[in-house]
């Protein structure tokens, strides 16, 4: 599989005609009809082709800090932390039935999800809102939620990043991580999420870009025949496909050539090969070099192809395709459910929440990533719509001087604060951190909220009153500003374990 932005589509039509057996979608145009069109055309190239056999075209359909699928005009998917809080088995089922539904109509048959990652490192720079949470009980039975909405909705699901990422304390798209655990560590409680995942007969599971010396002291996981043949497959009794993680990340391609990557991870058992930007002409030409050369034998080849292609067929890629209507409010529904399920009092040491009295004058601080400066406005619209007097302030995630200044200025008009913190994981941007310090200094009674990764809380003592909502979303902030101005209690509990 190769990976592309919708503006370079055309740089697929030549690996396509060759025979690629798959398209990862990144950026699109932020329009589902363009994302529909550009399927449509992919798998019409591939019909051209000399196999004749449709595309597995997939998407990172995670939620939270994964953006690409909104830009291809998908439904904003709460974060998957967000449905750790909320714990509702039901609701998530449907609500990925119906995001199953939006992904068939975009002409996308493969979600490279759900995240299966038990984050029990607070530390982890990369996992943070992708998972579930921090226990293996929890992440297994949404997890598995997740798994049966996209089933029922026509998905093939690719479970990750097995054997689990949530340990780690590096980033596998920068540089290798290496996880010291116990095998029995690592079965019992990092890979009973995959194990449930199995019993739920997912179809694909994708490796991790990981060093696991207890389970192979030399080669990361999606290289390692220990792993993945010996472990997954054998042992714990797996028979759908076995998908690497992108080979252009740095933890693979900084060490290794990622064509002779490609090679080896088929020859140590895996079924497909996601490239990345890698090249494929270049990938395919060395996999067959080596297959003539006896390094990867014919067998190896011929059980990924025929296994790859009976998914396809029994996945009904070879059957017309019909693109249901569009979904209609229950996909909405469902997800402003959850988000208020999710919404998480950690603390209210002054009892702050609900708000009293509509007269003081409210200021909303919010810093975070521009393109959520919309998501950010139905907090404002949830506090005003109550009576009180509020004025929103939305700085960029990693302010200035300047911005901080601007900061501090409007929070000295207002009689209460309320602070938006946003952090992708356990990575802290430290202006922003200052920023709130500032904020948090002037004393006056305050609110500080988590907007995405809760790990950031333990960062502010001082603040007296906590919540967390796990994810920017729309919905999202509009159960922030029903909490708080008392229109719904914050019933979520914390999934993860914080230092």
């Amino acid at each position: 599989m190769i990976s592309i932005d919708a503006a370079e589509a055309s740089k697929a039509e030549g690996p396509i005609a060759q025979g690629v057996g798959g398209v990862q979608l990144q950026w699109g145009s932020y329009s589902l009809e363009d994302t529909r069109r550009l399927n449509e055309e992919l798998q019409r190239g591939a019909l051209k082709s000399s196999l004749h056999i449709p595309l597995f075209i997939a998407t990172d359909y995670e939620g939270g800090s994964v953006y690409a699928p909104t830009t291809l005009g998908l439904a904003e998917l709460p974060t998957n932390m967000m449905l750790g809080a909320a714990n509702d088995e039901d609701n998530t089922a449907s609500l990925f039935y119906l995001a199953g539904r939006e992904l068939k109509r975009a002409g996308i048959n493969m979600a490279f999800g759900p995240v299966l990652d038990v984050n029990t490192n607070p530390k982890n720079p990369i996992i943070g809102v992708r998972a579930i949470g921090g226990n293996p009980e929890l992440v297994s039975r949404i997890g598995a939620a997740v798994i049966s909405g996209f089933t029922t909705g026509g998905i093939l699901t690719v479970a990750k990043h097995f054997p689990g990422h949530g340990a780690a304390e590096q980033d596998s798209h920068k540089l290798m991580p290496l996880i010291s655990l116990t095998p029995a560590a690592l079965e019992t409680y990092h890979m009973q999420p995959f194990k449930r995942a199995i019993e739920f007969r997912v179809p694909l599971i994708m490796t991790a870009h990981i060093l696991y010396p207890a389970l192979d002291p030399q080669k990361p996981a999606t290289l390692s025949k220990a792993i993945i043949v010996d472990l997954l497959k054998k042992k714990l009794g797996f028979t759908g496909l076995v998908i690497t993680d992108s080979m252009d990340m740095l933890a693979i391609s900084s060490r290794y050539q990622i064509h002779k990557a490609a090679a080896l991870a088929i020859k140590a058992g895996a079924d497909i090969v996601l490239l990345g930007k890698g090249d494929f002409v270049k990938a395919r030409n060395e996999i067959v070099r080596q297959v003539k050369a006896g390094i990867i034998t014919e067998t190896r080849v011929n059980d990924a192809y025929y296994r790859i292609y009976e998914t396809k067929r029994a996945a009904g890629f070879f059957e017309a395709q019909t693109y249901p209507s569009s979904f209609d409010k229950a996909y909405v529904n469902i997800a402003e459910t959850i988000s208020r399920e999710a919404v998480t009092l950690l603390k209210d040491r002054d009892g702050l929440i609900p708000l009293k009295d509509t007269a003081l004058k409210t200021a909303v601080i919010i810093f975070a990533p521009s393109r959520f400066s919309g998501n950010a406005l139905t907090l404002y619209k949830a506090l005003s719509a109550k009576g009180y007097t509020t004025e929103q302030s939305v700085f960029d995630i990693n302010p200035d001087a300047k911005a901080i200044a601007g900061a501090v200025a409007a929070a000295g008009k207002a009689d209460r604060l309320i602070i938006g913190s946003f952090q992708w994981a356990q990575a802290q941007n430290i202006n922003q951190k200052k920023a709130i310090k500032a904020l948090l200094a002037l004393g006056k009674p305050s609110i500080l909220i988590s907007l995405m990764s809760p790990y950031d809380l333990p960062n502010y003592p001082e603040a007296g009153t906590q919540l967390a909502v796990y994810g920017m979303t729309a919905p999202g902030m509009a159960a922030a500003g029903e909490v708080l101005n008392g229109d719904t209690a914050p019933t979520g509990r914390l999934p993860v374990k914080m230092e």
